[in-house]
């Protein structure tokens, strides 16, 4: 999938979760959750680059404090950004800690009513690129990468795009499990477990994981009266268009749908 697609709303989504963490009761799911989202991005360059990036900066040590979490994932942000910049992909600037932190700060105080979810994109991106999908399937390693049979660490295996289909799909699950723990407001998090029980759901296809995140999307815009709504149908055509083909690459730099001219 199109970083430029999904990427924006991701962050968006992550920065506003580790601006909310509350470690008295967030720290195990929140755990879960960034411990599984380099396995599930919607890009093997992404994959690739945030596993290096979090054996770089552990996950534990950040989980001590709201600071030290939203600082970890702010430090990430421009590490990858100044790989972008290495890559003629982007000119922007890493804004200061302090412009982030009030930007979030002020986004969380406005409240979880009549406002925008940050995040459809992205987490729609994750639905589109599901382990069984045949893209998934067919997606090659990275150049440069060891013989897949010789790698154990699914670390080390995620980092050179050498999971199977069949590893990926339990973190697959695991990630949309603790997803609804780390929402960065109650009112969310209540909306998303009453709607989206993994009792009876069975999310083994794309399609099928698809339909699920749409039924929770529709009850948290019915029930919390959030703006940023869409049809169905509009929503995966806009997922058609973005699909870049890069799981088929091994040479690129980053997962991006070449222009057409």
């Amino acid at each position: 999938m199109d970083t430029r697609f999904w990427g924006p709303s991701g962050w968006k989504l992550l920065h506003a979760i580790t601006f909310a963490y509350t470690p008295a009761t967030d720290r195990k799911a929140m755990q879960t959750f960034f411990e599984m989202l380099p396995f599930v991005l919607p890009c093997k360059y992404c994959r690739s680059n945030l596993t290096i990036h979090m054996k770089k900066h552990p996950l534990a040590q950040a989980l001590h404090s709201r600071e030290t979490l939203s600082k970890w994932l702010w430090r990430i942000h421009n590490e990858v950004n100044a790989k972008l910049r290495s890559q003629n992909l982007t000119t922007e600037k890493d804004p200061p800690f302090e412009a982030v932190e009030k930007y979030y700060t002020d986004l969380l105080r406005t409240g979880c009513t009549r406002t925008e979810f940050p995040g459809w994109d992205f987490l729609f991106s994750i639905a589109e690129f599901h382990p069984m999908a045949l893209a998934s399937k067919q997606s090659v390693p990275i150049q440069g990468a060891p013989p897949c049979h010789l790698l154990v660490d699914y670390d080390e295996k995620n980092q050179w795009n050498c999971l199977t289909s069949d590893e990926r799909f339990p973190l697959y699950i695991l990630f949309w499990r603790s997803l609804a723990a780390v929402l960065p407001f109650p009112e969310w998090r209540a909306s998303w477990l009453k709607n989206g029980s993994f009792d009876d759901i069975d999310l083994s296809t794309r399609d099928k994981t698809l339909k699920w995140l749409w039924s929770l999307r529709c009850a948290l815009e019915t029930e919390l009266e959030l703006l940023n709504r869409c049809k169905y149908s509009a929503l995966c055509k806009t997922l058609k268009v973005f699909r870049s083909g890069c799981t088929k690459s091994s040479r690129a730099k980053t997962c991006r749908k070449k222009r057409s001219s």
